[in-house]
């Protein structure tokens, strides 16, 4: 996950989506670069964190939903 996207969350959150994101890609089957893809994967994660939600496995699957129009 790109690290400007973490700006102000803790370590403890940046943590969680990193780990939200790199199960993301591997569920997308992204390769983790630097990429239009992956930069709007990191911005969908980081929007779903904003909701209080640390668990990574949750974070992945809300991302998930949210990408596929689920909210």
């Amino acid at each position: 996950m790109p690290q400007r996207f973490a700006i102000g969350f803790d370590p403890e959150t940046v943590n969680a989506m990193m780990a939200a994101f790199d199960k993301a890609c591997d569920a997308l089957r992204l390769a983790k670069t630097h990429d239009g893809a992956t930069e709007f994967l990191a911005k969908a994660v980081v929007e779903q964190a904003k909701t209080g939600e640390r668990d990574p496995d949750k974070l992945c699957a809300m991302t998930l939903r949210a990408l596929n129009g689920g909210g």
